[in-house]
Order: structure tokens, then sequence, then C-alpha cells
């Protein structure tokens, strides 16, 4: 069965504990954390021994979103490296990850393999993911050797794949550009089109990022927002008896103003917009 999360860093009007506590008790599944928050937690002793005791005691798992090196440069690498190995041995303490997804900045496109063995290595019983990745030959090569490795495989986000598809994106970030093996593209984006992008995935999909937009631009809307009919979303997933995480992005105050207790409110209430339909 799937679970429903929320990436939690777009709260920032409480703590990484506080938010925890608050969004179990408003009945999410799952949280989702920002690499750079839980790496602050791990940082700070007390926080993450707080945090793991936190999750524990609202019966949570996590995953953590964050990003890859920001180039191929000696010091990026090894900031990446360090960040990983911190999260690793918060990982065999306490053991609450699921999975841990990535971002893949253009700069580091063309050779992606070596990062992702360092976290397969590196951080235990968890999946890994990657968000917008093996969207041409290029980058599906770079992959192969991980064809059989069950602890791999995609983080599809919802409004980029939505962008991707009609075609029309505003920025030429690579995440954003029409991948063929995705579909054609076309300006009325519905319930086939997604189906066909989905079944053009050859790895698993652990967890699905989930929020609207203009089908132009990433605004990182509410469910409910946008052009995008999230009743597609919801058959699609259904109808290929999809079991991960379905991880609830919208992000207040990141292109639309909304903030404390209005983002609350709203956030709970695409939440239930989501469970309804």
């Amino acid at each position: 069965m799937k679970k429903c999360g929320l990436a939690m860093w777009h709260y920032q009007h409480r703590t990484t504990v506080e938010n925890v506590n608050f969004f179990a008790e408003n009945g999410f599944e799952v949280l989702a954390l920002n690499q750079l928050h839980i790496v602050d937690c791990i940082l700070a002793e007390d926080k993450g021994a707080l945090l793991a005791e936190s999750l524990t005691d609202n019966n949570l798992r996590i995953t953590v979103h964050g990003g890859m090196p920001v180039s191929h440069k000696l010091e990026d690498v090894n900031e990446f490296k360090k960040k990983i190995t911190l999260i690793s041995e918060w990982q065999k303490k306490y053991g609450l990850i699921d999975v841990i997804s990535f971002d893949v900045f253009d700069a580091i496109r063309d050779n992606m393999s070596s990062y992702i063995d360092f976290v397969l290595d590196k951080i235990e019983n968890c999946k890994v993911a990657v968000e917008d990745f093996g969207l041409n030959e290029n980058e599906l090569l770079q992959i192969e050797h991980l064809r059989n490795n069950d602890r791999f495989g995609y983080l599809i986000d919802i409004g980029h794949m939505y962008i991707r598809l009609t075609g029309k994106p505003i920025g030429h970030e690579t995440l954003f550009q029409h991948s063929d093996y995705e579909g054609e593209r076309t300006e009325h984006v519905g319930y086939e089109e997604f189906l066909k992008a989905f079944q053009s995935k050859t790895f698993p999909i652990y967890e699905v990022h989930l929020h609207n937009n203009d089908g132009v631009d990433d605004l990182h809307l509410f469910l409910e927002d946008g052009t995008l009919d999230m009743k597609i979303i919801a058959c699609v997933l259904e109808n290929l008896k999809y079991d991960g995480i379905v991880t609830i992005e919208s992000a207040p105050g990141y292109r639309f103003a909304c903030a404390g207790a209005e983002a609350d409110e709203r956030i709970i209430k695409t939440f239930n917009y989501w469970k309804n339909i």
C-alpha cells in the first residue's frame, strides 16, 4: 500500500523536530527531510538523537532528499561525501531512512555513476533514488550497471514530468526538457500521457513527488491549484499498483506568497484533498 508523506522543509516557522511532531499529529505517514536539515541535526548531536526519538515515538519513517555534487570539482565532491558519511552514521545507529534521493545538477549529468555507487556503498538498509534522470540514452548508460541492484531506482517528480510532457518549459535546465523516452509533446496532458511516461521507466520507482503548476513553470503549487487534474495521477498510480511513497512537495513561499499558519492550513487542506481522490 502506498504511503502519503510530506516534504516538510518548506515549513520553516518550526524546527525540524517540531515539524515531525506537528505533521505526525496531522496524519502524514512518512516525512521527507531535506539533506541539509538532517545534516544540521546530526552535527548537533543532541538534535540528531532527538530527531530519532521523535520519529520513533510517532511511529514514523523518513525519506531524505538533497543534491548530488554541484560540480565534478574535488572540493564539491568531498563536501558531498562528507554529508553522505554523516547520514550513513546516523542511519547505522537508528535505521529510520527508507529512501534517500537526489537532484542531479546539469554540471554533473555527464558522469554520475561514481556518486551513486558511493551512496549505495555508504548508506545501508535504504533505497537510493535519482530524480529527473535517465531521460536520454547517455543517462541510461550511466546507470545500466545497476540494472539488477534492487536498492536503486527513481524518484518521479509529477510537476517536472508535466512540464516535460507539455514541452513548454521557461527554463533551460535538463530536468525540464522534453524526453522522447516519456512520450510525445502535447498541449493536453492527460491519463494516457502520464501512464506512458510512467511505463517508460525501466528502473523501480521508490518515491513520487507531488505538486501542481501551469505546465510551463515549476511553481510547486498546492495540489488543488494549477492546471493538472490530480485525479489523473491518482488513477495512474492506482492502475499501476504503485506501492511506494507519495510525497506532497507543495512549497508555500517558494513561488507564491504563503507562510506560517496559512501554510499549515493549506498543506493540511491539500493533504485531505489528495486522500479524498
